[in-house]
């Protein structure tokens, strides 16, 4: 009983904030567009599902390869800039410079440089996701102990063998917090990517769907 209780409880704390969000939009009328009633959205949701199953489909297709991409790229840079004191003062102040800079502002260029389609989009979501993991994935690598790197040298491992069996067990905490990480913003990535300019996507859906309401 107490099991069902608490798989439960969650359900009706769901039917309780549509029933209160449904009940509130008709006391003080307000209007479609500014905040719909949850039936006008599920009725518009299923009226509108091939359109919005389409849409979404290109936004996923936009941000599993922008992921895909940032994951491909980051990891071995990770592994190389914890690999080489040289080659991390090197690249560093570069991955900085871009890590500052707002994404937002690089998307228009990234459109006018590459037009609309696909490709702005995923180098949008590929951008914005790009750091975490390379971050986490650096941190991770870089948390072995040097205590465990020369027992591991003491017993005669090689330099790779080090990093297969000690350094990169020892980061995968690091690298899936970065990838969980990223995976959210790879679609707030794509999703901005398709707000800037787009003739298709969840955003493009959204916007260049007709309204049904008329203002007061």
């Amino acid at each position: 009983m107490k099991r069902l209780r608490s798989v439960i409880t969650p359900f009706v704390g769901i039917l309780v904030f549509l029933a209160v969000w449904e009940a509130g939009v008709a006391l003080y009328r307000m209007p479609a567009y500014l905040l719909p009633a949850p039936s006008v959205i599920f009725e518009t949701f299923v009226t509108e599902l091939p359109r919005l199953a389409y849409h979404g489909w290109v936004t996923a297709y936009e941000m599993l390869l922008g992921y895909a991409l940032a994951v491909a790229v980051a990891v071995p840079l990770a592994i190389a800039i914890t690999s080489s004191q040289r080659f991390d003062s090197f690249v560093m102040p570069t991955l900085l410079f871009f890590q500052v800079v707002p994404k937002v502002a690089i998307a228009p260029l990234f459109l006018v440089w590459f037009g609309v389609g696909a490709l702005p989009k995923i180098l949008v979501a590929f951008l914005i996701s790009f750091f975490p993991i390379v971050i986490d994935a650096a941190v991770g690598l870089r948390s072995m102990s040097g205590e465990m790197a020369d027992l591991a040298r003491s017993m005669g491992a090689s330099r790779m063998q080090v990093f297969a069996r000690f350094r990169l067990p020892t980061s995968l905490p690091y690298l899936f917090s970065g990838l969980k990480v990223a995976a959210t913003l790879a679609v707030a990535g794509a999703v901005v990517g398709e707000f800037v300019g787009a003739d298709k996507g969840s955003a493009t859906c959204c916007w260049s769907r007709t309204p049904t309401w008329r203002p007061p």
